[in-house]
C-alpha cells in the first residue's frame, strides 16, 4: 500500500494542490499550534491489520498493571519514594477525584516494525492531540489520492474524540454527577503551544449540545458553591489538558479548583493521581522483582515483550539479561545501546541518545544523571517511513523516523497519532511532522 500509494501520488497532477488543500483546510478548523501552522502529512500511517490485536491488547493490558503499580502508592509508605514526586506533586496526587481508575487518559508512545513493538513513555499526564488526529484523518479520507487506495484497499481507522467524550462522562457519573448533559470547561495553561486544539475541542462540545468554556488553572474562583471562570463558566467536569507543570507551581494560585474537586462540585479529568503513571521511572518500577507478584501471567508477559529494559539512573548494581552488574559502570561502558532520559520532563528536553553522541558527552550525562533524577533506558532503532513533502512547487518522498502513539481512554484503546522527525528526538514542537494511522486489511475482494 505504501509503494501504491507513492506511485500514484507521485503521478497524480493535482498532488502539490491536494497537500495545500489539506493544509489550509486542517488550519481553517483550528488545529495549529499557538505559534503558527502544524506540520502535516497527506500520507497516513499503514499498520498491517494482523498487527492490531497486539496493540490493542498491549494497550489495555498495560493499563491494567499501571494501576496495580500505581495502587501501592497509596497502600505503602515505603513506596511513595520510588516515584520521586516533588512537595507540590505530591499535594495535588494526594486530592481525591471521587472515582477510582487514576489512569483514564493516557497516550503510549512506541516504536513499532514488522519485529517488534516497544513503548518507550507512558504519557499519562494529559496527552494532547486527539482532536488533531481526527481531524487530519477525516481531511485526508477526502483526497483524491485516499480515495483511490480506499477503493483499492480495506483500510480503517479508530475514532478518538467520541471516546474522549464518554471517558469524561464515565467519570462523571461514577463521581456521583446526575445532569444529562454537564457543563465542560477545557483548563491547561493559556500559554500552551496546543491552547488553539483546546479551544477547537470546546466547539465540538458544544456542537453536540454540552456548555463548554476554556479557562487556565490560575483563572477560576470558588465561592464555597460553584467553580467560575472569569466569562461565569461553571463546570460540571474539567478536561485537564496542558501538563502538571501548568498547576504545581502555582498552588496558591489553582486552590479553587482544589477547593472544588474535594467538595465533590467539579470532576476533574485525567485527575492529578494520573502523574503517577506519567514519570518515566514508571517503566523501571513495572521490572522491579517485588513487583511482580501484583501482576498476572498476560501482564507480565505483555511488560517483558514491550517494555524495554529502563533502571533509575543511581549508584547500584542491578540485572541486565540476567547479569548483575554496576549500574553507573554499565551505562558508561555501554553508550551504543542506551538512552538517557529526566523522569520528570516532557518534549524530548534533556534526552541523551548514547548512539547519537561521543563518548565524552555521554560520560558528562552519566555524571549530571547520577546528581538529578534520571531513567537509563535500552535504546530501540528507530524505524523509519516515507512521506510527501513539498519542495520547489513539486512533492517528493522523504525519509523520516517515527513513533507510533497509542491513545486510551478510560483504558479503552482509542486509536493514535504518529509524529516524525528527521532527528531521534522525535517531537513536533521541534519542526516534526504528524499523521494519524490508518490500519490495513489488503486488497479489496
Amino acid at each position: 500500500i505504501n509503494e501504491y500509494f507513492k506511485t500514484e501520488f507521485l503521478n497524480s497532477s493535482d498532488a502539490v494542490d491536494q497537500i495545500k488543500w489539506l493544509k489550509e483546510e486542517f488550519d481553517k478548523r483550528g488545529c495549529r499550534f499557538s505559534k503558527g501552522p502544524m506540520p502535516i502529512y497527506i500520507k497516513p500511517y499503514f499498520i498491517d491489520y494482523k498487527d492490531m490485536p497486539l496493540i490493542i491488547e498491549s494497550t489495555e493490558v498495560l493499563l491494567s498493571a499501571l494501576e496495580k503499580v500505581t495502587d501501592l502508592y497509596f497502600k505503602e509508605k515505603e513506596i511513595k519514594p520510588l516515584f520521586y514526586l516533588t512537595e507540590n506533586e505530591t499535594k495535588l496526587v494526594d486530592v481525591d477525584p471521587g472515582y477510582r481508575k487514576k489512569i483514564q487518559i493516557t497516550r503510549n508512545d512506541a516504536f513499532m516494525t514488522d519485529e517488534y513493538l516497544y513503548y518507550v513513555e507512558f504519557n499519562a499526564d494529559s496527552p494532547g492531540g486527539p482532536f488533531y488526529s481526527d481531524t487530519q484523518a477525516e481531511l485526508i479520507e477526502q483526497t483524491p489520492i485516499m480515495k483511490k487506495v480506499m477503493q483499492k484497499f480495506e483500510v480503517g481507522r479508530h475514532l478518538i474524540m467520541p471516546q474522549v467524550l464518554n471517558t469524561l462522562l464515565n467519570c462523571y457519573r461514577e463521581f456521583g454527577g446526575k445532569k444529562e448533559k454537564p457543563a465542560i470547561a477545557i483548563s491547561g495553561g493559556k500559554d500552551s503551544g496546543t491552547l488553539p486544539e483546546f479551544l477547537a475541542i470546546v466547539e465540538w462540545f458544544k456542537k453536540l449540545g454540552y456548555p463548554s468554556d476554556f479557562c487556565d488553572p490560575r483563572d477560576w474562583t470558588w465561592d464555597g458553591k460553584d467553580l467560575v471562570s472569569p466569562n461565569g463558566f461553571k463546570p460540571d467536569i474539567i478536561y485537564r489538558r496542558g501538563w502538571i507543570g501548568d498547576w504545581t507551581p502555582y498552588l496558591d494560585q489553582v486552590e479553587p479548583v482544589i477547593k472544588a474537586i474535594k467538595a465533590k462540585r467539579v470532576c476533574i479529568v485525567n485527575p492529578f493521581r494520573s502523574i503517577l503513571a506519567s514519570q518515566k521511572c514508571i517503566m523501571a518500577i513495572l521490572q522491579m522483582p517485588e513487583m511482580q507478584k501484583l501482576f498476572t501471567d498476560k501482564e507480565k508477559e505483555i511488560i517483558n515483550k514491550t517494555v524495554p529494559w529502563t533502571r533509575v539512573v543511581k549508584e547500584e548494581y542491578t540485572y541486565y539479561n540476567d547479569k548483575k552488574v554496576d549500574l553507573p559502570k554499565f551505562i558508561r561502558d555501554n553508550r551504543d545501546h542506551l538512552i538517557m532520559k529526566p523522569i520528570d520532563l516532557y518534549g524530548g528536553k534533556n534526552v541523551v541518545i548514547g548512539p547519537d553522541v561521543e563518548q565524552s558527552e555521554w560520560e558528562n550525562a552519566l555524571d549530571k544523571a547520577l546528581k538529578g533524577k534520571f531513567v537509563v533506558q535500552e535504546y530501540v532503532h528507530i524505524p523509519e517511513d516515507e512521506f510527501p513533502v513539498l519542495s520547489d512547487s513539486s512533492v517528493k518522498f522523504v525519509k523520516s523516523k517515527i513513533n507510533v502513539n497509542f491513545y486510551a481512554y478510560g483504558h479503552i484503546y482509542t486509536g493514535g497519532v504518529v509524529r516524525t522527525s528527521q532527528s531521534s528526538i522525535i517531537n513536533v514542537h521541534r519542526g516534526g511532522g504528524m499523521t494519524p494511522p490508518f490500519w490495513v486489511k489488503g486488497l479489496k475482494k
